[in-house]
């Protein structure tokens, strides 16, 4: 009899020791719950106000301010003018007249900077079959072998060459290697290839050395033009990215910053190139109204004629004089316009180095619609000097004054779409934290209610205390 007492007794002890263990396990996660629950309510709050931070003291656009150095114009102004000119321009260069630039892609690099081999399928282009191009391009007429006489000839009379432009076109285009590229089939965009190799030498070899603050208005000119060329170029690669893993392109704003959008005296850059080409142009508008633009289309000729003279119209009328080159040239050296010379000369020559041939076509013409500008800023009679340009240097021209309108236009862009992140990113955290910390109570309270069903199932147990559960027990007996 007393060893069936000593069982219950056991059964009962056990049964304690066990509902006692069970209740702290209970006890102990609920109380973890709660600390998850508290911390993660600290990190939500603070993730709020670092992101609420950071998006106030964001820049949320381009403080378009003050004149630009050595222009003379201001920020304001120029924005204005190219709001106007680029939608325009963006149509023109899709024409036919004006997409498709004959380059040489064949020349050797004269340089030793190393090899950088571009792997990737974006690098190669596709160039135009004879058929496409219209015939009238063809012709020995077209091609402007006996061009009029200037001071370019005597600029670096050591050469003794006869073409007096020689130094601002690219080079041998006037005989059989020369291609036709479309430059809208083939668009310029991110292709992974790496050039930084390429800006070092052309940095190093083809630009005045020291700090622009310390240098004259004519050398501080030339290093501003590229720069801005290629602060244009990276905004071109940003706005155009390729995803190579999914050939997907779309705006990279992380990139812009990285290269262009943190870096305020390469946007100052982009405005001063800007304001040389448009006075360019506006210089240029005589003999440019004058072309023969003819693609053997004539609706679509006449499509650019209007668009062209929109845009001169626009130029002239809103910012005739966004640079005076006159304060800049008038008084230039000899010395001064060979370096101009030979510095877009060898540029294009480093263009002959660059693996990747999207990026060679388009560093090409860029280059070589620079020089044209600056052809045209040179000479004495820019308005009758501009009515012999040749179609390939109007392309290059009009091309480059494209990117580069372009690139002023995606200023905002990449700035409203930082902006955006950052404000769709404060709505993620505030919207799925709330969620998931609402979801975490919610487990918490449901795992309570079912600790209480648990206990109240327990009810009418034996009591813990031993004293208390021998009265029982007696008082059943009696």
């Amino acid at each position: 009899m007393q060893t069936g007492k000593d069982e219950i007794v056991d059964e009962l002890t056990q049964f304690k020791i066990e509902r006692a263990k069970r209740r702290e396990r209970k006890e102990w996660e609920l109380k973890i719950m709660g600390k998850c629950i508290t911390w993660l309510i600290y990190l939500y709050v603070t993730g709020i106000i670092i992101t609420g931070l950071n998006y106030i003291l964001l820049e949320k656009s381009y403080k378009y301010e003050g004149i630009v150095e050595d222009s003379c114009q201001d920020f304001k102004t120029l924005k204005s003018v190219n709001e106007q000119i680029f939608p325009l321009l963006d149509e023109l260069t899709y024409k036919k007249y004006f997409k498709i630039f004959r380059v040489n892609l064949e020349n050797d690099c004269p340089f030793s900077i190393g090899e950088y081999i571009c792997t990737s399928k974006k690098c190669v282009i596709c160039t135009c079959n004879t058929s496409e191009i219209p015939s009238n391009w063809l012709s020995p007429a077209s091609s402007p072998i006996n061009q009029p006489k200037d001071d370019f000839a005597f600029w670096d009379s050591e050469r003794y060459l006869s073409p007096s432009e020689w130094i601002w076109h690219v080079e041998d285009i006037e005989n059989d290697k020369g291609v036709y590229v479309d430059l809208k089939l083939n668009p310029e965009a991110f292709t992974g290839y790496q050039g930084q190799h390429i800006w070092d030498v052309i940095y190093r070899e083809n630009c005045y050395q020291g700090s622009l603050n310390d240098m004259c208005k004519e050398k501080r000119a030339l290093n501003k033009l590229v720069q801005g060329l290629h602060t244009s170029i990276s905004t071109q690669l940003s706005e155009f990215y390729v995803d190579l893993s999914t050939n997907k392109t779309y705006p990279n704003y992380p990139l812009y910053f990285e290269r262009v959008g943190n870096h305020p005296e390469r946007i100052r850059n982009l405005f001063f190139l800007y304001s040389v080409l448009l006075r360019a142009v506006i210089l240029a508008s005589p003999g440019i109204q004058k072309h023969d633009i003819n693609s053997m289309s004539f609706e679509e000729d006449t499509r650019s004629k209007y668009l062209l003279n929109n845009i001169l119209s626009l130029g002239n009328n809103q910012c005739s004089k966004p640079f005076d080159e006159q304060q800049f040239f008038n008084q230039i050296t000899f010395d001064q316009k060979k370096d101009y010379q030979r510095y877009i000369h060898n540029i294009s020559r480093i263009m002959d180095c660059v693996e990747c041939q999207k990026c060679r076509v388009f560093g090409k013409m860029q280059t070589y619609g620079l020089g044209t500008a600056l052809k045209i800023l040179f000479s004495e009679s820019p308005s009758e000097f501009s009515g012999k340009l040749k179609r390939n240097e109007l392309v290059a021209l009009i091309n480059t004054f494209g990117k580069v309108s372009s690139s002023v236009h995606s200023i905002d862009l990449m700035f409203e779409r930082r902006t955006i992140y950052h404000y769709n990113l404060i709505l993620t955290i505030v919207i799925v934290g709330g969620v998931f910390i609402i979801f975490m109570v919610a487990i918490r309270k449901i795992y309570q209610q079912m600790d209480k069903k648990i206990q109240n199932m327990f009810r009418g147990m034996p009591s813990d205390n031993p004293q208390q559960t021998n009265r029982n027990t007696k008082s059943k007996r009696d």
